[in-house]
């Protein structure tokens, strides 16, 4: 999947495929909170970064301080974005 093809809603499922089940069992939208809404700790934020490098192409090892920084899962998406 090329960056250009990914859409937010895109990014939204990766993520929700990645994090708990219960936490995103509303779905995952671009203004939640990564933290209160979701549960994503650091960990999981890295899981979530490895997944898009391994599906989009980012290069998470590059934006690891990005991926550890975002607070928002638009946060994640302008990640992919830029990257």
């Amino acid at each position: 999947m090329s960056e250009q093809a990914v859409t937010d809603e895109a990014i939204c499922q990766i993520i929700k495929g990645v994090i708990s089940k219960s936490a995103a069992k509303g779905g995952v939208t671009p203004e939640m909170n990564l933290q209160t809404d979701l549960g994503v700790d650091s960990l999981g934020l890295m899981s979530i970064a490895f997944v898009l490098e391994e599906q989009v192409g980012v290069d998470a090892f590059s934006h690891v301080d990005q991926f550890i920084n975002a607070e928002y899962v638009s946060d994640i998406i302008k990640i992919v974005r830029e990257n």
